[in-house]
């Protein structure tokens, strides 16, 4: 009896494995829509969406497969077949939904889109009774089919001997896949790394940074190395509608120069002139923005929503796109010369590849063992620009981006005086009971030392009468946390509570009698101030390259989006909805990150984000 007991469990086991890899081949049927958007402008593309389709969507089948296993071996044979059937048919059902979502917005299926779809009780969408009459034929035909394919596999079936081979030949296709993905992004193949965005659920590989390690791949010199048909080209397959409208735009009168200063993982409250003396004296002649956040709580959605004004759930497409921010383009129009100097690495992030993209002779790492010396090696580089300029009698504009380091990994030169008490930085260390003030004291001499390196370039601005001429901005990219919200919270990029986005910005704007604003401010901000007010495109409305008015408008939108590198979170006021990378969905309270009750999301808010992450992506009647 345990025999055949153990028999008719290993049956039932072989008939979901066929089932799951039969619905595979369902699923990859489906994802023929996708490729009606995808661009395959010669075979070596054609080859790898070839390899990539077939893994990729016996995945997806698999993700519904694995626990299908497991009721299998718990569950009586009939039991398991109709759990299979049901779980197969709202798999299939859910990725045909996705092609829809994605032909209308250009983004796929997710908890977040799900909450704001329907989380306002069908405000935000209502669906006409032909439509649903679609959608109620659409799931019963897919369960149709697969009570069909089901009942097919019961009396027909490979022998389990063949189950080996199609594992073997699922893996082979999703390495060949990822492969070919990593070479390619690591050399600029756009063709190949434009296409991971249009495949639900690929988290396509790169190892750019092990295969500069291995002496595979120089990033420098392959970028060096691109032609601009190629930019122009990759450009063309990014589907991208940025900007929405052309600019209108007139040279100004006065072009000023224009230096973004940007110190990494830098809070509001570390504005003080006892931790950052250099930054507050600039402050007191300058334009101060007393609540301005970051619509990132991490160094990659930090940076390219400040050059960009807009979501950083469009990162791929303009990574694949190498599509840089209408600001610098602006610049460049107007023959800025241009300076852009990390401490940290701009391969990743790759902001190579997107915010500096159109940037010649870009260096992609700066030379130095520890942040503090690279903060060492770019103040000094700025310096020699400054000066070479003033020799050579330079007088174009120019446009300078100073990215610092330090304060990300607390470390200074040994004997760079400290705040006391004082904690020489040891994460394992870190708990609910962890006494906060020698960290943070850490991070307070970071910032002092980051602080001292501005002065540097804040003294030789003013030694060569470039101040006048200089708008001058200060900023950071995320704050950072230390355990303020009793819930073991250190650093960034873990929440989007007010510590982890609350940001500095001060801005040295000539011309302008110094302020200090008090309504809320935010990334989106920035690039829509510069390019109407410093960069002669007053006439253009900001909205059409932008998610949001400028800083010196107050009349804005009322809610925001932050990004990390996984997780996102629409922000609205008092409250957040954050998807997080596992699909979960929270509502949770902005002040003490517990569960939010009774707070729902207006409907028309909901439309207005999804247009909003869907605006500068080509739409249908575009193509």
């Amino acid at each position: 009896m345990t025999t055949l007991i153990s028999q008719q469990k290993r049956d039932t086991v072989n008939w979901v494995a066929w089932f799951t890899f039969a619905n595979g081949l369902i699923a990859l049927l489906v994802g023929i829509r996708y490729l009606q958007w995808i661009n395959i402008p010669d075979a070596t593309t054609a080859a790898y969406v070839t390899a990539l389709y077939p893994g990729q969507f016996a995945v997806i089948a698999w993700l519904c497969g694995l626990p299908l296993l497991i009721v299998a071996l718990v569950l009586p044979a009939r039991a398991s077949r109709l759990i299979a059937i049901g779980v197969a048919t709202a798999g299939i059902g859910l990725l045909a939904l996705d092609t829809v979502v994605y032909s209308l917005y250009r983004f796929h299926l997710s908890g977040f889109v799900l909450e704001l779809a329907l989380g306002a009780g069908g405000q935000a969408f209502t669906l006409s009774a032909t439509t649903e009459a679609y959608a109620g034929g659409g799931v019963l035909a897919i369960l149709l089919a697969e009570i069909a394919l089901a009942s097919l596999l019961l009396r027909y079936r490979p022998g389990g001997r063949w189950l080996g081979g199609a594992f073997a030949l699922l893996f082979a296709t999703q390495l060949t896949a990822h492969g070919w993905h990593a070479w390619a992004d690591a050399n600029y193949d756009s063709r190949i790394t434009s296409v991971t965005r249009h495949i639900p659920l690929y988290y396509a590989t790169t190892a750019k940074r092990f295969m500069k390690a291995q002496g595979l791949v120089d990033p420098q010199t392959v970028r060096e190395n691109q032609t601009p048909q190629s930019l122009a080209s990759a450009r063309n397959q990014g589907q991208l509608n940025y900007p929405v409208e052309p600019l209108d735009c007139s040279p100004p009168a006065d072009p000023k120069n224009v230096l973004v200063i940007v110190m990494d993982a830098v809070r509001w409250d570390m504005l003080t002139e006892t931790t950052m003396p250099a930054v507050s004296e600039l402050a007191n002649t300058s334009q101060v923005f007393k609540r301005h956040y970051s619509n990132g709580n991490a160094t990659k959605p930090g940076l390219f929503t400040l050059f960009y004004g807009i979501p950083a759930s469009y990162w791929d497409a303009f990574t694949a796109a190498q599509q840089p921010p209408v600001m610098i383009e602006r610049m460049q129009s107007l023959g800025y010369d241009t300076k852009v100097l990390g401490s940290a690495t701009l391969v990743s992030p790759a902001f190579e590849r997107n915010v500096f993209s159109s940037i010649e002779n870009l260096r992609l790492e700066t030379p130095g063992k520890e942040p503090w010396q690279r903060d060492v090696r770019i103040t000094q580089d700025w310096l020699d620009f400054t000066a070479s300029r003033e020799a050579r009698g330079d007088q174009d504009p120019f446009f300078g981006f100073l990215f610092y380091d330090t304060t990300h990994s607390y470390e200074v030169p040994e004997d760079y005086p400290r705040f006391k008490p004082y904690w020489n930085v040891n994460r394992f260390a870190l708990d609910y009971d962890f006494d906060p003030e020698p960290f943070k004291n850490a991070y307070k001499t970071a910032t002092h030392y980051v602080d001292g390196k501005i002065r540097k370039v804040l003294d030789d601005l003013r030694e060569r009468d470039l101040m006048d001429d200089t708008i001058v901005m200060v900023t950071a990219d995320h704050g950072q946390e230390f355990n303020e919200h009793d819930m073991n919270y250190w650093g960034h990029g873990s929440n989007f509570g007010d510590y982890q986005l609350h940001v500095p910005m001060v801005i040295h704007w000539p011309g302008m009698a110094p302020r200090t604003y008090n309504h809320r401010t935010q990334h989106f901000d920035v690039a829509p101030a510069l390019v109407r007010h410093g960069l002669g495109c007053e006439a253009t409305p900001p909205r059409r390259f932008t998610s949001d008015y400028g800083l010196f408008n107050e009349g804005r939108l009322g809610w925001n989006m932050s990004h990390s590198y996984m997780d996102y979170a629409l922000l609205m006021p008092g409250y957040h909805l954050v998807k997080h990378a596992s699909g979960t969905v929270e509502l949770l309270d902005t002040e003490t990150l517990k569960p939010a009750s009774g707070k729902s999301i207006p409907g028309d808010t909901m439309q207005e984000v999804l247009r909003e992450m869907s605006r500068f992506y080509k739409q249908p009647d575009a193509e």
